[in-house]
Order: C-alpha cells, then structure tokens, then sequence
C-alpha cells in the first residue's frame, strides 16, 4: 500500500467503478465501506524534495462518524466546527517535517454531488494493487456484463407433425441375391445398397428413409438369410436379421419368382416368430418379367393361402413395375407415431460407411471366386478440404491370405490400378466433388472367423468409425 515517491502529488480518480493507475510518487488509500469522497492521498515528504530518502509514507484510514454514546462523552463526538478546522490547519502547517501527516481531499468538493450516485471502488488486500473484487472475492455488481454469454446459435429443430402422422420401421427379408437391396434403392430413390449379380453383396443392415409430410418411413436392407453358416461372419450377418425383424413394424418378404420361390419362402422367417399380431407380412414376388401372367397368378395364389401373409406384390425391382403398390401398402400399416429423423435424411450411415460399400462393389465386380468373399474395406480416414483441391480418402482392402494379396494387386500393380480408379468415379459420383483414393492391400489372416478381426473391420457397427487395432499402414498403395 506504499509508494515512495520524489515529488508531492495530487492523485485523483478520473472513472467509476474501476481504480486509474496512479502517477509515480502518489499514494491512494481507501476505506472499505465508505464512500467515494473519502478517499486520501499522501504526499511525500520534504525530505524527498531535498533528494535525501524519504520514509514510505503511511496510509490512513478515515474512520466514519458514530452517534455519541448516551451520557458521558457526548461534547467530544460533536461534528468540528470552523475554528477546530483552522487549528487543525495551523498545526499542520507546524508539523511540515512530519511525512507522516496526510493531507485530506473531500473529493465531493471536487466533483460535487453527482458522486454520490456512483458506486463504490473496493481496495485489494495486496500493496499497489486495485481491483473490482471485494474482501470475499465477488466481483462488484455495477461491473458485471449483462449482455449475452454466447452469441445465438442457429439451429434446425424436427417440424411439428401433422395430425395422423405415421411412422415405423419396414424390415426387408430374403435370400440372398433375391433382389433386396435393389428394392430398397428403388424404394428411397437413390442408390445406397451395393448391388452385384453375386449372392452375399450386403453385410449389414443398411438403413434408408422415405419421408412425406405424412409418414416417415424406415427400410431396412438385411443380408441374405443362408440356410448353413459357415463362419462368424454369417453368423454376425444373421444377427442382423434378427434384430431387424425383431424391430419391424412392418414386413417384407422378398423371393425370386424365377427360382423355387416356394421353397425359398419356407424356413425363412423364424419358426417361433408370431407376426400376426405385430407386424404384418407381405410377400413380393420378384424377378416376375422373367414370368408370364399365368405363372405369375398360379404364384399369387400359393402364397395367399399361406398363414402370415397379409399381401402378395407381383413386382419387378430392377425394371422399377409394380414397386409402388407395397410402399403404399406399408404406409397403410405404419403404426401412428413421431417423426425419428430430419424430412431430407435418406440414411443415417455416414459418409465413410458408402465409400467403403463402394469400393466392396468394385471388388465383387472385378475379382472371381473367393476374393469377394475374402475381402473386406476399411475406410481409414477422408479429408475434405477446399473447392479447389481434391478430397483426400485412405482406404485398406484386408484379405485373409498373402497369395490373395497378390491376385488384388495383379501384375505390375495393374489389377489395382484398375480397382481404385473404377472405385474412385463412383465415390465423386456420390460426393458430389473430385476426389483422390489412396487404396492399399492388407494380409488379416483369417479375419472372417475372429471375433476380433470383425469388431475391428467395422461388421458389428457400420456407423464406426475410428478403430486403432487395426495395424501399421498398408503393405501397397496404389
């Protein structure tokens, strides 16, 4: 609270609700719990003029007045008059030599009666030092900022459903290679789903929505129910199934007209499942302008005589005939309920998941045999960056044993080339901008039987997507 000085100084407070820094030489003290006008400042001493040392000058607190106490000592307490002033000023005067005299500044003669109607500055308990804190740390109110904390946040909240509004899951059930997923995409209006001449494209439960003011419905693309399970994979994929089915509130039973549809139909649906009182059923008779009408009628009648179906659908969904009829059909059978996802989301799956299906495409179409089967895409990372350069996209492709690493990659390199870029026209297609695919070939030994190696490629939860145990960088890029 001391600042030696080298000349006397009239330090003033120019601002209301914070301490001004004071000029070299000046002291300010303050009495916590008076007021503004009772502020003093000390000038140093003579000495000081004359270059010698001075002491520090000390501070004094002007005590407030208290009423007298009854009886006794009330002719001391009385407020002084101007004759005690000019003794007062006349001893002062006598006492020059003494720096530890204060000179007293009424600082309401100074600044008149507009200073009563600011606020108080309180004093930190530390030498030279002012704040607006006071002795229990809370920040003077006259102070505090009363606009807003954040700035507003632009945000797009679900739109009130109108009144009747519908909405549901519709689980899409079937063998493989009977013409799901291209249902599906016909159904929402653009491709989501893989679709490849060869059984077993699609691995996970690909969700897609269609939504209408007045319903909002959800399709789930399930893989191909098998009638053996030879690995984990089958097993994980079956799963899948499962739960789609558990969770339909409406189903479809997809069956290619042109192959035993009868036999496929059987013992594909769980054998303890009771839809009838849940979900109902409808049958769709795919692949029918592979047939003429008669068979095509012979068909529908089969299946009508069946227990748990509610509708039979005589369609074809790669010609896009007759795919109308069980989406309204559907509707009709929605339960009443909210809307679950934003009116313009086609799926929740994120970017990463499609570019990764895409590359999966490619290989399905490119490679014979077991390759296929044996390789499985894992998108590593995607940057997006500026219009003006492409997006960045590190890609692996892990199969279960070296010798397949080599038919991938092909001689010279070639067979990948060739995979990357079919791959890489595709993924611009579906971004919308140029991208740049940085693909790599990967040995996971027998990954298509380890719990782990699934867990890690993404089989269990198709929206991952980080995952660290997936090793060092690709053997081969492309």
């Amino acid at each position: 609270r001391r600042v030696a000085g080298a000349s006397p100084v009239i330090a003033s407070v120019l601002g209301f609700g914070r301490a001004r820094a004071l000029p070299h030489g000046a002291s300010l003290g303050h009495a916590r719990g008076a007021s503004r006008r009772d502020f003093l400042v000390t000038a140093s001493s003579r000495e000081d003029e004359a270059g010698a040392p001075g002491k520090p000058a000390r501070r004094v607190r002007k005590l407030p007045k208290r009423d007298p106490p009854p009886g006794g000592r009330a002719d001391e307490t009385k407020a002084p008059t101007a004759a005690t002033a000019d003794d007062d000023a006349e001893e002062a005067d006598a006492d020059a030599d003494d720096e530890d005299a204060p000179v007293v500044f009424d600082m309401k003669e100074l600044y008149g009666e507009s200073l009563e109607s600011s606020a108080s500055v309180d004093e930190k308990e530390e030498d030279g030092v002012f704040d607006d804190e006071g002795s229990d740390g809370s920040v003077d109110e006259d102070d505090t900022w009363d606009g807003p904390l954040v700035p507003p946040v632009q945000v797009s909240l679900l739109e009130k459903d109108c009144e009747g509004h519908k909405c549901g899951y519709v689980a899409i059930v079937g063998r493989p290679n009977a013409g799901k997923s291209t249902l599906m995409n016909t159904l929402v209006g653009q491709k989501l789903s893989v679709v490849t001449h060869k059984p077993q494209t699609t691995r996970h439960k690909i969700l897609g929505i269609v939504s209408e003011h007045e319903y909002q419905m959800v399709l789930l693309d399930t893989p191909g129910v098998m009638r053996e399970e030879f690995n984990k994979l089958d097993e994980m994929m079956l799963i899948s199934v499962r739960n789609a089915i558990a969770n339909a509130d409406v189903m479809l039973v997809i069956v290619d007209a042109s192959r035993d549809p009868i036999g496929n139909f059987e013992g594909l649906l769980p054998e303890n499942l009771n839809l009838t009182d849940r979900a109902p059923v409808g049958v769709i008779l795919n692949k029918c302008d592979l047939l003429n009408v008669d068979e095509i009628k012979q068909l529908k009648k089969q299946f009508e005589s069946f227990p748990n179906v509610a509708r039979v659908f005589p369609v074809s969904a790669l010609a896009d005939v007759g795919a109308q009829i069980p989406k309204n059909w559907c509707v009709e059978n929605l339960p009443l309920g909210p809307t679950l996802y934003p009116k313009d989301t086609v799926s929740e799956h994120p970017e990463r998941f499609f570019i990764a299906e895409i590359i999966r495409e490619k290989i399905f179409l490119q490679y014979q045999q077991e390759i296929p089967y044996a390789a499985q895409v894992w998108v590593q990372s995607h940057k997006e960056r500026d219009g003006v350069r492409k997006d960045l996209i590190v890609a692996k492709v892990f199969v279960e044993r070296k010798s397949q690493m080599g038919i991938v990659i092909g001689n010279g390199g070639k067979a990948l080339k060739k995979l990357s870029t079919a791959a890489r026209v595709d993924i611009e297609k579906f971004l919308g901008r140029p991208v740049y695919l940085d693909l790599g070939v990967k040995v996971r030994e027998g990954w298509r039987s380890d719990d782990a190696a699934l867990n890690d490629l993404g089989l269990d939860d198709p929206n991952r997507l980080e995952q660290n145990n997936l090793g060092p960088a690709p053997d081969v890029v492309g």
